[in-house]
């Protein structure tokens, strides 16, 4: 990223924004919800602009990236680390690491989807690892959903968790042939059930864990346009507590 394209990069957290936190399914795992997170969400998405100057979004997004400056996450960890830290008991001495913040946007048609695209995922099985998802978008682009994983009864990954979750999803996605039946999930699905849907709102953000297996509720009747002010734009943020 250029100094020039940081320069027009302007960002300041809300300080008068309105936070809810939610318990979701039976493990009650608190997600953070954010209303009106920054003071000028069109600023964020005349950054975005142009499209031209994503990237390709690499791991399991289905579509495009563009990294964020860092000033973006770092106001965001100032302002609520605070607030993460007494949702999630964390240490009041803890610190807040950034693994990766991008603005993302949604543009991968539902038959050139990866076969694990097409279900619930979980980003690490680390359970200090958290994620905000800020939407730049308005509801019919879709928001995000969580669920529960039907045989085992999971609702988050963790380290004991991993393997034998990772061998039955494999053994039920063969079974099944899911990769016959490419599409986005954006409700229940025969081996999940959704837990909780959070609907998207422009400036709206959302913290939570993330070994929580969730999925984002991608539109595809919206067209998926490759146009930051049409599509399903928003951002993605990698936050380890230390």
């Amino acid at each position: 990223m250029t100094e020039s394209s940081v320069a027009l990069f302007d960002f300041n957290v809300n300080k008068k924004s309105k936070v809810t936190v939610i318990n979701v399914g039976n493990e009650a795992v608190p997600i953070i919800v954010i209303e009106q997170l920054c003071e000028d969400p069109e600023a964020l998405i005349s950054f975005a602009a142009p499209v031209s100057s994503f990237g390709d979004g690499g791991g399991f997004y289905p579509g495009i990236r563009k990294t964020l400056p860092d000033c973006y996450a770092k106001q965001i960890c100032q302002h609520y680390l605070p607030v993460m830290q007494k949702i999630y008991q964390l240490e009041p001495s803890s610190k807040a690491e950034v693994i990766l913040s991008a603005l993302s946007l949604a543009t991968t048609p539902a038959e050139q989807l990866r076969p694990i695209q097409t279900l619930p995922h979980f980003d690490t099985e680390q359970s200090n690892q958290f994620a905000l998802v800020h939407y730049l978008c308005e509801q019919q682009h879709g928001g995000t959903s969580f669920y529960r994983h039907r045989k085992t009864g999971y609702e988050s990954i963790t380290n004991s968790r991993l393997s034998e979750y990772g061998t039955l999803l494999k053994q039920q996605a063969i079974k099944n042939e899911i990769h016959k039946k490419l599409s986005y999930i954006n409700s229940d699905h025969h081996l999940f059930e959704r837990i909780h849907k959070i609907d998207a709102k422009m400036n709206k953000a959302i913290i939570y864990p993330s070994n929580l297996l969730h999925s984002g509720n991608i539109n595809v009747a919206t067209g998926l346009p490759c146009d930051v002010n049409k599509g399903r734009l928003t951002t993605s943020s990698f936050i380890v507590i230390k």
